[in-house]
């Protein structure tokens, strides 16, 4: 085994050991020692596990370069690798854990109760803050430009589109209207204050513009990726598997809302081609949990990579909102199994538990779990999780 020391590695140990199958461990350190280890006799087929595209690459490449006899499996993300690599190398298998992990979390939020809706009935929610600034100085600038007009209209007697151009004119801080000056008191001070409004909520709209311009635009008022407001599944987590899970819920239907901490994360730039609505922030927040609209959901799932980060989530949501159906991604067999057996959180994934049972089912070429593993010298004894 190359790569990584992640809890999808240890799962893999554990269960080769257990179907009396020898493996080892042989991280991923310089080349030369890596093709040392490759080149012993003793190998039936290399594993490569690992978060890493990049990794994963160059040790399956350095794998079928040192031992071309040998079956690889490798675990990577991105499709366009995934084909370059299986084109340029038939004998690397490559398995995606995300899609595994993020195909049955998909079938646990249906489950849950989770169900297409209709763009048009899912409703618009705005989670952006720049975005509810913008939109909130627009409909008092509009709403200003309404009031002037009407108060043009009863003091003045204009027609409504004189009213509309002097108003806009007036909104704008462009001009004032013909015969101001001989206008009742009233109309004065209402359009004075109506006038300050403006100037104010015009800075404000300026203000919210630039920085809405000048940060990634994540969620839309109109089109995909417009937030909804209801019946969706709220996402906390966009990660690769929080990325592939979405994909897998808009393939059916379902109405998605994603938040994730990491303005930087990878996956945003994805979310923005994919038409996903993500909003920056804490998804165990109370604040914001509230803000995606956790009351009118239809499933909570938490899948960020850390275990506790996802309990947490689903202690906050069932405290905000209690009842609400529950989808909890874990890595850590033990954490799972606590977890469902002591705080009843709702549904539980063990995401490295189902990639380690797929990979090692793959790679033995059986799936009921009787191996006759190949004979190995008696130098290769068979090395567990916690003897690396």
């Amino acid at each position: 085994m190359l790569g990584e020391a992640t809890g999808l590695a240890e799962a893999i140990l554990l269960r080769l050991a257990r179907r009396g199958i020898p493996a080892e461990y042989a991280g991923s350190g310089p080349d030369a020692d890596i093709a040392a280890a490759l080149q012993r006799d003793r190998w039936r087929a290399v594993v490569v596990t690992t978060r890493d595209d990049v990794l994963a690459l160059r040790l399956s490449l350095l794998s079928a370069h040192i031992r071309p006899d040998l079956p690889i499996w490798t675990t990577m993300f991105d499709a366009t690798v995934t084909r370059e690599l299986h084109h340029a190398v038939p004998a690397v298998n490559v398995v995606s854990p995300t899609a595994l992990v993020a195909g049955e979390l998909g079938r646990a939020c249906v489950a849950a109760g989770a169900k297409p809706v209709p763009r048009l009935r899912h409703g618009l929610r705005l989670v952006d803050d720049a975005l509810r600034l913008l939109v909130g100085a627009g409909a008092g600038l509009l709403l200003a430009l309404l009031l002037q007009a009407a108060a043009l209209i009863a003091a003045l007697h204009q027609n409504v589109l004189d009213a509309l151009y002097f108003s806009t004119r007036t909104v704008a801080t462009v001009a004032d209207f013909p015969g101001a000056p001989a206008s009742p008191v009233w109309f004065k001070a209402v359009s004075t204050a109506l006038t300050i409004a403006a100037v104010l909520l015009l800075a404000i709209f300026t203000a919210a513009l630039v920085r809405r311009l000048s940060r990634p635009r994540l969620t839309a008022l109109f089109g995909p990726r417009a937030a909804p407001s209801r019946g969706h599944v709220l996402l906390v987590g966009f990660g690769q598997v929080g990325f592939r899970l979405a994909q897998e819920l808009r393939r059916h239907g379902i109405p998605v809302l994603a938040v994730e901490r990491d303005l930087d994360a990878p996956c945003l730039r994805l979310a923005r081609a994919a038409g996903i609505p993500v909003a920056i922030g804490r998804g165990d927040d109370r604040a914001m949990l509230e803000l995606l609209g956790i009351r009118r959901c239809s499933v909570v799932a938490a899948v960020t990579s850390s275990d506790l980060v996802n309990v947490e989530v689903g202690l906050t949501a069932a405290d905000l909102s209690p009842g609400i159906p529950l989808v909890l991604r874990l890595g850590d067999g033990q954490v799972a199994a606590e977890t469902d057996s002591l705080l009843h959180l709702g549904r539980v994934c063990d995401a490295h538990a189902l990639a380690a049972d797929t990979l090692v089912q793959a790679i033995t070429g059986d799936g009921d779990g009787t191996v006759m593993p190949a004979p190995a010298p008696a130098d290769a004894p068979a090395v567990g999780p916690g003897e690396r």
